[in-house]
C-alpha cells in the first residue's frame, strides 16, 4: 500500500534531477581525466586512433558498436571502415568516424563511470 505523502511524478522529477546532476559531474571528471593522460592511449594497438574503449557490465548493446572516449573526456561510437588501398602499403586502408551517442541518461552515467574508473586505472598505473 503506497503512502499519502509519496507523489510518484515529484519522485520521478527527483531522480531525474539527479541523474542531470550526475552526468554533468561525470562530464567534469572525464574532461579532466583525459586530459592528464599525455599521450592518450591508442585505440587497441593502432597508431592513429587515441581513443578508449568503455564496456559498462550489464549496458552494452551490440547494436550499439564501440564506444570510446576521446582525449577530451568525450563519449562516442567509433566506426571502424576497412577500405581497398594501395598495394605497396599492405593493401588496406582505414577511415574512422566518432558519432554521438543517443543513450538513456542512465545508460550514459553507466558509460561515463566506467570511463572515469578506465581513466583512473590508467593513471594510476602510469603514476606507480
Amino acid at each position: 500500500m503506497l503512502s499519502d505523502n509519496i507523489d510518484p511524478i515529484v519522485k520521478r522529477a527527483v531522480a531525474d534531477g539527479v541523474l542531470q546532476r550526475a552526468t554533468k559531474e561525470l562530464d567534469k571528471l572525464l574532461e579532466e581525466m583525459a586530459a592528464t593522460l599525455d599521450p592518450f592511449p591508442f585505440f587497441m594497438g593502432t597508431s592513429s586512433i587515441q581513443a578508449l574503449e568503455i564496456d559498462p557490465a550489464g549496458v552494452a548493446d551490440p547494436q550499439r558498436g564501440c564506444v570510446v572516449v576521446l582525449p577530451d573526456g568525450q563519449l562516442r561510437e567509433l566506426v571502424l571502415r576497412v577500405l581497398p588501398g594501395p598495394f605497396d602499403s599492405g593493401g588496406v586502408d582505414q577511415s574512422e568516424e566518432f558519432k554521438e551517442l543517443d543513450l538513456a541518461p542512465g545508460d550514459y552515467v553507466a558509460y561515463a563511470y566506467a570511463a572515469v574508473v578506465e581513466l583512473a586505472r590508467i593513471i594510476e598505473e602510469r603514476e606507480g
